[in-house]
Order: structure tokens, then C-alpha cells, then sequence
């Protein structure tokens, strides 16, 4: 089992979010390109399991022992279906994910079978709030 960088859905949509219908105000000024000094938002990839991803999750709430094989499933699930996106945000110089959210898309039959999107487990590491991450 490797655990890499490879991503759980293209990065490409990050990069090309349109910023510009933004309703939140921030101070100082953030946005997913350029989230703070030495931050980086990206989306969640294998090797974040090393990188502090549960430490995280544990502050939000109660997470259990993850074995990394039970992550990769996990992993590969989320991906095969294209209904999960789970981003982080990593603190590049000390290499750790500091906050994380997800956000799963829904199918209903409703609204002639429409897709709602649900925004879920949004946490900011205790030691990073007040940066506007959740926020973000």
C-alpha cells in the first residue's frame, strides 16, 4: 500500500472557482489560491493520513483507529463515485493538514431528480483558528 499525493478529485477545480459571486468578507483578504502564508488548499489525497488528517477530525469529533488500509478503501470509494469532495488546507512548512471540509453531492428524486450539495465536517485545527479558514 503507497500512500501518495495522487488526489481524491482534479485540483483543476479548485483553480478555476468563480471567487467573484463571493458573499463572505475577509480580513485580511484570503480566497482557495491564496488561503495565507505558507497555506496551501488543495484537495485531500492518500498521504494526508500521515499528515495529521485524523488529528484534525479527532477535534471535531469522535474519529476511532483508522487503520491505513481502511483509509485507501475509503479513498478509492469516494473517488470512483465523484460525489466526494474532500479538501484540506496544509500548513506547507511544518507539513501537517490544519483544516479540512467535505463537500458530497446528493441525488434526489425530487426536483426532477436534482443533485443537492451538503457541506459536512468543516474543521479548523485549534492551533490555526482565527485565520478565517473556516470560513474559507
Amino acid at each position: 500500500m503507497i500512500l501518495d499525493d495522487t488526489p481524491l478529485f482534479d485540483p483543476v477545480m479548485l483553480s478555476e472557482l468563480d471567487w467573484s459571486q463571493n458573499m463572505v468578507k475577509f480580513s485580511p483578504e484570503i480566497s482557495p489560491l491564496n488561503p495565507g502564508d505558507g497555506l496551501v488548499m488543495r484537495p485531500l489525497c492518500t498521504a494526508d493520513f500521515n499528515r495529521g488528517l485524523f488529528k484534525v477530525l479527532a477535534q471535531l469529533t469522535k474519529v476511532g483507529q483508522v487503520a491505513p488500509e481502511l483509509f485507501m478503501k475509503k479513498f478509492e470509494h469516494m473517488k470512483q463515485t465523484g460525489d466526494y469532495y474532500v479538501i484540506v488546507v496544509e500548513d506547507t512548512h511544518l507539513g501537517q493538514v490544519i483544516a479540512t471540509a467535505t463537500l458530497i453531492i446528493e441525488h434526489k428524486f425530487i426536483h426532477v431528480c436534482a443533485k443537492r450539495g451538503r457541506i459536512e465536517e468543516v474543521v479548523v485545527s485549534d492551533e490555526c483558528r482565527g485565520k478565517q479558514l473556516g470560513k474559507l
